[in-house]
This record gives C-alpha cells, structure tokens and sequence, in this order.
C-alpha cells in the first residue's frame, strides 16, 4: 500500500539526492540508494524518472505553500513600509534559503532550469513560482504598488537565491547584498546618495580577489583539437546544459574517438570547466561587444549552473562571483536612462533591477511566458513616478 509518508520519505529522498548532486545526478538507483529501498518499489510508487521530478515539483509547491502560510503568520499585522522593515525580510528570506531552506532553495533553482530548457516537462512550474511571489504578495499592502513590488522582489531573490547559498561565508557578497537590498526599495526618480554608491562599487570591486581566477584575459585560450573540443563542450553546455556533459556526449559532439577526448580532458571535471571556460570567453565578448543584452537565455542559465556546480567543486566559484558582480557593469549607463537619473549615481539601484530582470528571464524561459522588452519590465518593476511611494513609505 502507497501511504502518504512512505511517498513523502521518498520524495523528500529524492530532494536530497537533487540539492547534493543536482537534477542530472538523480536516477531511480541514486534516489533509492538514499532513501534506503529498491528501484522496483520506487517505480511502483511513483514510476520512472519524468515522473518522480514530477512528484518532486510537487513537493516543492507544497512546502513552499507551507513556508508562505509560515512567512505571513510570522510578519502577521506588521507593516514593512511603516517599519522600514523589507529590506530585513528580505535578507532573511535568502538567508532561510542558505540554511533552513537550503534544500528546497537549491531544488527551485535547478527545477526552473530544468523547466528553461525543456518547458513542456514541467508545466507545474508555474504553480511554485507564483507560490514564490505570492509570499510578498501576503505581506505588502493589496495595491497596484504592493503587486509590483511583489514581483520585483521576487524576480530578485529568484536570481539572488543560489548568491546566497554559495556565497554565505564571503562577507563582502553579504554587504553588497545588503547594498543591493535597500537600493532596491528606493523610487524611481531617486538618485541615491552619492558616498552609498561609491560603497556598493567598493564591494563590486572588493569582489573582484576571489573571482581572478574566473578569467585571464591574457591567457591563451586552448588550441588545434583541444581547443576545438572545448568549443564542442561550450555547445553541449549551451544547448542542454553542465548536466548532459560526459566523455561520450563530448566525443558525440566533436566527432572523435572517446578516448581522444579523454586524453585532452581526462577528468569529467577537466570536461566541464573547459567548457565553462569556453562559453565564458564567449560572453565575455558578447558583453563587451552588445552592451550586455539581458535577453540571453545562455547568460541567464550559465550564471545559475555555475553557481550550482560551485556548491560541489570550488573551482566554480570563482567563475559564479565574477558573474554575480559584473550584472550591471555594461548596461548601467541604459538602465540610468530608463530610470530618469544620472548615469553612475545609483550602480546598487541598477544592479537589483539588473538582476531582477534576469530572475523574471529564468521564470519566462521555465513558463514559455512572453519575454518583456528591458524598458517595460524596468516600468514594471518600478511603476515609473508613483514608485517614489516605497521611498517615502520606507523613510
């Protein structure tokens, strides 16, 4: 007989597997091994692997459910714009993510990047994000101003969540969080203080020691059939994500002997962060040369594989602190003219808008919803002059 705590162990089995070795490290054998029982009792109970992540989504939609019935008992009558108080529970929620929630904050993440790549899987997708903004929905007033900034807020922390969890022990990330935080509760046509901005830019750079191994410039990038293969690798990453790579598909995609591939990245570690390396070059350029266009689902989705690959092997994380800290650094100057202030006078304001942008492009790409030009999204995060209300509520 299936009983409904003999499926939740094993759901809740299976969430462990996917926050320990991500969704592509999760088999019916992997899930089993953990949860202490047969493959044969998992495909009675549940059936194959398409429909445990299933069964795993929803989970999630229900524990969300759960900690936003929490959440709303715990902020009860408290009013967050009165008390200044938002830009602490926002702290708090990423940081729930990074230690109590850690599990479920890391199989949201890798679940909306499942569902990025392959929509039609994961149609219930939906139901957990809206979970998600629903959470500040319930503690900020039921008005067009409270609905937008539920929606910027939860845009934010769907980029920032997987930041929090890799970063917690970096205490300038926590600072330039912070930064980011507050600077996003400020209105539109606000400029910000001028020594706060140079600040937040002092964090960005402060960063910048443990991201130099991200990338050297003047290194020269692989050559003649390695280099070729590590192309092969950045496609394979591009189009079906760090999850499908191995020494087969690699070779598959190079059109080489196993072996070849092999003897130029021995490790399935060497595979992967050549090909990080490789798709990093390419956006490096691609940033430099566009101006950054936020509408790229491979910066989009890159920028959250690295960081996840980083919970598992701290080679990643330099690539994952340089992504986190260079969001806005191409697009500023745009962002500053959409919001009717000075260039360089608010980079902590631009860069939560920045990264608010990129959370709502993961929701788009996981939900096949309309993707909004950058202006309307920054309208409707802000709601152009009337937003300037959050500035004089939170004062």
């Amino acid at each position: 007989m299936k009983s409904r705590s003999d499926i939740t162990g094993l759901l809740d089995a299976a969430r462990t597997v996917i926050a320990a070795r991500g969704i592509s490290g999760m088999s019916l054998r992997t899930v089993a091994e953990e949860a202490q029982i047969s493959v044969g009792s998992i495909s009675y109970r549940i059936g194959d692997r398409a429909a445990l992540i299933a069964a795993v989504l929803d989970r999630e939609v229900e524990l969300m459910a759960e900690a936003r019935r929490e959440w709303r008992e715990r902020v009860g009558d408290h009013d967050p714009f009165g008390a200044g108080s938002l830009a602490d529970l926002i702290c708090e929620w990423l940081d729930q993510g990074a230690h109590s929630r850690r599990t479920s904050a890391i199989v949201t993440c890798e679940l909306a990047l499942l569902a990025s790549r392959e929509p039609q899987s994961l149609r219930a997708i939906d139901a957990l994000l809206d979970e998600g903004q629903g959470l500040w929905r319930d503690v900020l007033p039921p008005t067009p101003l409270g609905g937008r900034l539920a929606h910027f807020i939860a845009s934010y922390c769907l980029d920032e969540q997987v930041f929090s969890i890799l970063l917690a022990d970096e205490t300038d990330y926590r600072l330039l969080r912070h930064s980011t935080v507050r600077a996003m509760l400020r209105g539109s046509g606000a400029s910000g203080d001028p020594t706060g901005s140079r600040w937040h830019m002092a964090l960005v750079e402060r960063l910048a020691v443990p991201a130099s191994a991200a990338y050297d410039e003047t290194a020269v990038p692989p050559q003649g059939a390695k280099g070729a293969i590590a192309e092969n690798i950045a496609d394979i990453i591009v189009e079906q994500g760090v999850g499908a790579l191995s020494h087969r598909t690699v070779a598959q995609a190079a059109g080489v002997a196993t072996s070849s591939a092999a003897h130029h990245f021995p490790t399935h570690r060497d595979i992967l962060f050549a090909g990080v390396e490789a798709v990093y070059r390419r956006l490096r350029s691609r940033i430099h040369a566009s101006g950054a266009k936020l509408g790229s689902s491979d910066i989009i989705r890159l920028t959250h594989e690295c960081a996840l690959a980083a919970l598992g092997d701290p080679a990643f994380r330099p690539f994952a602190i340089d992504m986190r800290r260079r969001r806005a650094e191409n697009v500023h100057g745009q962002y500053a003219q959409w919001l009717g202030i000075p260039t360089d006078s608010d980079r902590a304001r631009i860069q939560a808008i920045v990264m608010a942008s990129i959370g709502n492009g993961l929701r788009s790409l996981a939900t096949e919803a309309e993707w909004q030009a950058a202006p309307d999204l920054v309208h409707a995060f802000t709601g152009g002059s009337t937003s300037v209300l959050i500035e004089r509520k939170m004062t």
